[in-house]
Parts: structure tokens; C-alpha cells; sequence
């Protein structure tokens, strides 16, 4: 939401694209270090971490007026993303959760989508009333705030409270014990041709998620609306995203995360396509798409955890899942910016849209031949 705002400011579509492209790279580059970064922390000391250097990301924002100082802020955010995010929330989930994982890991993704909803209006408030320095500010003070809650309640096992993970106890929720369950999941190993058709699809994935997710205010604007439908656009998202999570982790539990993860792709490319109705007038053509989009993209945060624990043994979880985010990253980086480049170009960002639709189709199909050639051996 922040980008209309900083574009203002004097700068390109393709500059400000740009500043998504550093957050990128920093977050690709740090995800090779992730695995050893929590081995030597711990969860709870690792999150710390990584929420303080996103308050410093927004206290350096708050610097900003140019290229050169949001860049360094850019930077410290992608830091942030690349500790703080999917991995070591996938971890605690695996400790905390043997049985209804995905039902969990929906319910704690989805405070990605209330943030979306609640902060977007809120940001574009307060950056037009008192200023983005301001704005930039109370957002680092807050994130200071979450760290410090986030520090006391955390705890990285759930042996520390001396309690057991749901489902381990055979005459607990879920009937199973954790370990049996786990053994059953996944081959020891994947082939190394599935090894990098997973890579390319995480290639895909990520640089659609950054894309679409990073563009959608300047989308809105581009097609003749307001900047405050701009803002409502983005918080109609997060409001979409958070049941789109809640209920892909229950659906993917209950029919299995290959047939959940491929309809929720189908809903997002979709919606991709419907981007080019967007007249500038007609709300029910501005909302229609982004809801689509909205209900598919649950995918970027459900499905890469999931997969790593279908396609892989308990043993072998971590590593699948760090590579998935290495790639997801890697795509970032290589997409993120293109969206700006094709307006500077075209003066508009649906062509940028189609081609996200059409790296999604090919994701499908990548996920769908993987699952089927990784699991003949499980």
C-alpha cells in the first residue's frame, strides 16, 4: 500500500518496483542461511530477531525522499521476510501439530491476510493525513511492540510448557500418534529431475506471488481508479485472503493438499485473466478479480510447507522446505520489478497480469506431474 505513496514522490513505476526487487534479494539471499540461523538461535530467539529488523526497515523508511535511502530499508525488510516468515512458522507448526497441520498452518497464515485488511485503509489514512514519515514511524513502534509479545508467549516445543503436540497422544484429538502419522508421509528422497521441476515451479510461484501481491494498488490506479479504491482494493484482499487460508487448511486435511493447492491455482489464474475488465468504473469489475486472486493466492502460503510434507519423511522436511523458499525467493527477484518495467512501456499493468495467469497454469502442471512422479516410490 505503501507504493503509490513513494511513487509520489518523483519516483518511476520502474524505480519503485525496484525497491520490491531489493527486499527480494536480500530475502533469497539470506533463506541459505535460515537452516543454521535457527539451529544456533532457536525459534523463539530467531522471530525476535527478525521482527526487530523489520522496525528498523520502517524507521529507515521513514528516512526516506529517494532511491538511496529506501533501498537500505528495502533491504532490512528482506531480511526480515526471509527469517521471519514461512520457515520457522512451518517448523514450530510441525512441532506443535501432528495431526490437522494444515488446518493450523491456514489458521496462522491468516494473520498475513488481517494485517492486509485492517492495515491497508489505516496506512493510507495516515500517510495522507499526517504524513509517510509518520506513518513509517508508528509502524516501526509497533513491530517493536509485537517483538517484545511475541518473545514472552512464544516457545519453540511444546514440551517446554509440558504439554504434548495435538494428535501425539493415541487417545487424544486425531486418534493417531504423531510419529506414525509422519512416517507415513513422503519418500525419503525425491529424484533429482523432481528435485528441479519443483525449482522451477517455485521460480513461478514466486515471482507471480511478489508481483501480483506488490502491484495490486498501482493496478487499481493504472485502470482509472481512485487511490482510495486503491486502498480498499488492497484491504479487499487481505479480507478475501484470510478465509481463503482458514479454509484451504481444513480443505487440504480433508481431500488432500494436491487436489486443494490445484484448485486454488485455477481460482488465482482466473482472476488474473479477469484483471483486463477492469474499467475504472464499475466496482463489481474491480472487485470480481481481485476476490478470484485473493481465494487463489492462499496457495503462496499453504502450499509450499504442505508439499514439503507430502513429498518428503519427517527427516527430510526442513531441507525440502528450504529449498521451495529458496526458489520462491529466487522468482521474487527475477519478477518482482517487471510489472513496473511493462507500465513504464505500456502506461498500464494488465498485460503484466496475463502473463502472471499464464506462469501459474504452468505451475499447475509442474505440481501436478510432481506429486505423481515423486509419490510412485513413497
Amino acid at each position: 500500500m505503501y507504493l503509490p505513496f513513494i511513487e509520489a514522490e518523483g519516483l518511476s513505476d520502474s524505480m519503485g518496483s525496484a525497491i520490491l526487487t531489493v527486499r527480494c534479494v536480500l530475502s533469497f539471499a539470506v533463506t541459505f542461511l535460515v537452516e543454521l540461523y535457527y539451529r544456533k538461535l532457536s525459534l523463539r530467539r530467531g522471530i525476535l530477531l527478525a521482527t526487530l529488523l523489520g522496525a528498523a526497515s520502517a524507521a529507515v523508511y521513514a528516512l526516506g525522499g529517494s532511491a538511496l535511502v529506501y533501498s537500505p530499508g528495502a533491504a532490512l525488510a528482506g531480511l526480515a521476510y526471509g527469517l521471519g516468515c514461512i520457515y520457522p512458522v512451518s517448523l514450530l507448526l510441525t512441532n506443535w501439530f501432528h495431526t490437522h497441520r494444515g488446518l493450523a498452518l491456514g489458521v496462522s497464515s491468516a494473520g498475513s491476510g488481517v494485517a492486509t485488511m485492517v492495515f491497508s485503509p489505516l496506512v493510507s489514512a495516515l500517510a495522507l493525513r499526517y504524513g509517510l514519515r509518520a506513518t513509517f514511524l508508528l509502524q516501526a513502534g509497533f513491530m517493536l511492540v509485537s517483538a517484545m509479545v511475541v518473545f514472552l508467549l512464544l516457545r519453540d516445543d511444546p514440551a517446554q510448557r509440558g504439554l504434548r503436540p495435538y494428535g501425539a497422544d493415541p487417545d487424544g484429538p486425531g486418534g493417531e500418534s504423531g510419529s506414525s502419522a509422519r512416517a507415513q508421509e513422503g519418500p525419503r528422497e525425491l529424484p533429482k529431475l523432481v528435485l528441479w521441476m519443483l525449482a522451477l515451479m517455485m521460480l513461478l510461484i514466486g515471482g507471480a506471488g511478489q508481483a501480483f501481491s506488490g502491484h495490486l494498488s498501482v493496478l487499481a490506479q493504472s485502470c482509472g481508479y481512485s487511490i482510495q479504491m486503491a486502498a480498499t482494493v488492497v484491504s479487499l484482499h487481505g479480507l478475501v485472503l484470510v478465509g481463503s487460508k482458514f479454509l484451504s487448511g481444513g480443505l487440504a486435511d480433508r481431500f488432500g493438499t494436491k487436489r486443494c493447492t490445484s484448485l486454488l491455482m485455477l481460482l488465482f489464474t482466473l482472476g488474473c485473466l479477469l484483471v483486463w475488465c477492469m474499467d475504472g468504473v464499475s466496482l463489481l469489475l474491480c472487485f470480481a478479480p481481485v476476490i478470484l486472486m485473493s481465494l487463489g493466492a492462499s496457495v503462496y502460503n499453504v502450499g509450499p510447507p504442505l508439499w514439503a510434507g507430502d513429498l518428503s519423511d519427517r527427516a527430510g522436511y526442513p531441507k525440502l522446505l528450504k529449498w521451495l523458499q529458496i526458489f520462491y525467493n529466487l522468482g521474487g527477484i527475477l519478477f518482482s520489478a517487471v510489472p513496473g518495467i511493462i507500465a513504464d512501456h505500456t502506461g498500464e499493468y494488465k498485460s503484466s497480469y496475463l502473463l502472471i495467469a499464464a506462469m501459474m497454469l504452468l505451475s499447475l502442471a509442474i505440481l501436478r506431474w510432481a506429486y505423481w512422479r515423486g509419490l510412485k516410490k513413497a
